[in-house]
């Protein structure tokens, strides 16, 4: 009886050691994959899911969880040019025009001063390489060397531009021990190389080494507790708002895109349209304002050259369902595989 509980105590003494050793130290930084490796996952992600190429949706809009109010369709290009038609049910038209980060709006064709932001950068889930992608977050202020951990949800999602979800560095002396002599040479290892490194891993399982070692005891690295993030970087107020990407740790999707001004888009489970993986649904959310809900009908790749989404486009006049004028370049719009 004395021996099991001497084994059980040295056993629970270890693994506290253990558990100091891994929040503490410099290998707490190794659970958490570096931001240009994961922008590189993220990449490859989104090409297997069919969507480096122009894509168009056909939506449901509703306002909340209220009946739907507008259908709509939304074109978006890889390169960062974007548009989305709404017509209501009480037969107004609205559209919307995004060249990168710049964001344009008119109502029954003529233009809107302040349009309401119902237009957001879904391409950044359509960048095929790591540089585009990198390029296209700085574009949005998004601290793009930056990555962290903190939940989305029921899942866990690496958080690229938020140095205050950083895994926080060692402080003097945070793992020195009261009596060395409890565990000698408890953590000797004869070979380095028996340290996990997710970083070596491709795809699936990159994704499965980023899921299991993501966090430990169960609380994700670097986020102590909710409302208060502490990190390497002290010079960003804990408040402050911050351009950010969200991606689920398991199949680095894109989950959830924060805009500096308050802003943030969720995007719902991947579902397939034939050969394409696109959010089921993606909502807008906006400071002071209900959340502006879109429910995914349809999605098929088109060929959309960059005159589709000039300002002729945006103050055309109002006409049939989805027509375009005779002499628009915007009805070069072609799907390319529809159903």
């Amino acid at each position: 009886m004395i021996r099991r509980g001497g084994q059980r105590v040295a056993v629970a003494v270890v693994a506290t050691i253990a558990w100091r050793l891994l929040a503490f130290s410099p290998m707490a930084h190794a659970f958490i994959p570096k931001a240009d490796r994961t922008l590189r996952e993220v990449a490859k992600v989104n090409q297997s899911s069919g969507r480096n190429k122009a894509i168009q949706l056909e939506l449901t809009m509703r306002i909340a969880e209220r009946e739907p109010v507008a259908r709509g369709q939304l074109i978006t290009h890889p390169s960062g040019l974007a548009r989305l038609e709404l017509r209501g049910f009480n037969g107004r038209v609205d559209r919307y025009l995004l060249s990168g980060s710049e964001l344009a709006g008119a109502k029954d064709g003529l233009r809107i001063d302040r349009p309401q932001p119902l237009l957001q950068p879904l391409f950044l889930l359509q960048l095929s390489t790591s540089s585009t992608l990198r390029t296209a977050l700085e574009t949005f202020d998004v601290l793009s060397d930056s990555i962290g951990l903190a939940p989305c949800g029921e899942q866990d999602c690496f958080v690229i531009g938020d140095p205050r979800l950083a895994a926080p560095l060692p402080e003097p002396g945070a793992f020195e021990l009261e009596d060395e002599s409890a565990l000698p040479g408890a953590f000797e290892l004869e070979d380095e190389s028996a340290l996990p490194d997710p970083l070596g891993l491709e795809g699936d399982e990159f994704a499965r080494s980023a899921r299991d070692l993501g966090t430990i005891g169960g609380e994700p690295v670097g986020l102590r507790q909710q409302g208060a993030l502490e990190g390497p970087d002290l010079a960003i107020p804990e408040d402050a708002l911050l351009s950010r990407l969200w991606v689920d740790t398991e199949n680095l999707q894109v989950r959830r895109i924060d805009r500096a001004n308050g802003v943030f888009t969720l995007l719902g489970p991947v579902v397939s349209f034939e050969r394409l993986m696109i959010p089921a649904w993606f909502e807008v959310h906006e400071p002071d304002n209900e959340p502006i809900r879109f429910e995914v009908d349809r999605a098929v790749q088109v060929n959309a050259p960059p005159q589709a989404f000039s300002r002729k486009w945006l103050l055309a006049p109002v006409g049939d369902w989805w027509s375009e004028p005779a002499d628009d370049p915007a009805a070069a719009v072609q799907h390319m595989g529809a159903p």
